[in-house]
């Protein structure tokens, strides 16, 4: 599923493909992705910024804004798409095409007015965990008056926007931090090492991405992540063995030496 790293990559990529441009034609593959028919309205416009808020794309054009959420397994590509999974085509002057690729159907591509934009985030995303560099007191700011454990309250899109079960599960990896722990009992020094440790995930993964066009772990592609779908393999900071447990209906993995 995208989260923080992977749609900020797709963002970059949309901005590179296609800011600056007129958007010329739009092609609805999936009826389901446009059952209002508001995507012809940005024919014609050009595409002023392109930008990420959480786990959303946002594309704006004068004071429309097309929002992508991608949902499972959305993902854009800069070139057409025949197959039965690409759900919309955007057409751009000079020839280029972006392609809204979605094998499950869950994403969504949604135009709202530039006030419907900012009231449809501001109700439903807390503030970004990056590219600004958080401090420890930050997260737990943030992070404040929840009981549960650390791992899924880093998920709350309410208090911090863009990292899910991936991001969640790697970043208390990096801090050395046990996901089962309750938020209210972490220190000083473990928010700290929290914080260290969201960044730098984020920051390694968006680094080692290189390819043209974004692939999942579970849709066969080599697995990049320290500990994440790796239960019962060493730990590769430690030797320790990998372990995997579901929290709110969700696997989290972690190593039971170097995060006990």
């Amino acid at each position: 599923m995208p989260e923080i790293v992977e749609v900020e990559w797709m963002t970059r990529k949309l901005r590179t493909w296609a800011q600056g441009k007129v958007l010329t034609a739009v092609h609805v593959r999936d009826p389901k992705i446009d059952t209002e028919g508001a995507l012809a309205g940005l024919e014609g416009r050009r595409l002023d910024r392109v930008w990420r808020r959480g786990k959303h794309s946002v594309a704006t054009f004068g004071e429309r804004s097309l929002v992508l959420h991608f949902r499972m397994t959305g993902t854009l590509v800069g070139h057409p798409v025949e197959a039965r999974a690409c759900r919309l085509q955007l057409q751009w002057d000079g020839g280029g095409t972006t392609s809204f690729v979605d094998t499950r159907r869950f994403g969504t591509a949604t135009v709202m007015s530039t006030a419907e934009l900012a009231a449809h985030f501001s109700a439903r995303l807390g503030p970004e965990p990056w590219p600004e560099c958080r401090a420890g007191r930050w997260w737990a700011g943030c992070l404040a008056g929840l009981r549960g454990p650390i791992k899924p309250a880093l998920m709350k899109q309410d208090r911090v926007a863009g990292l899910g079960n991936i991001a969640a599960t790697e970043s208390c990896h990096r801090a050395g931090l046990d996901p089962t722990r309750p938020v209210p009992g972490l220190g000083h020094a473990e928010w700290d090492r929290l914080a260290t440790g969201v960044r730098a995930y984020i920051e390694d993964t968006l680094a080692a991405e290189t390819g043209e066009e974004l692939r999942y772990v579970q849709q066969g592609g080599k697995n990049p992540f320290m500990v994440y779908g790796r239960g019962g393999q060493p730990c590769p900071r430690c030797g320790a063995a990998i372990v995997r447990v579901v929290q709110s209906g969700r696997a989290t993995y972690f190593c039971a030496g170097c995060q006990a």
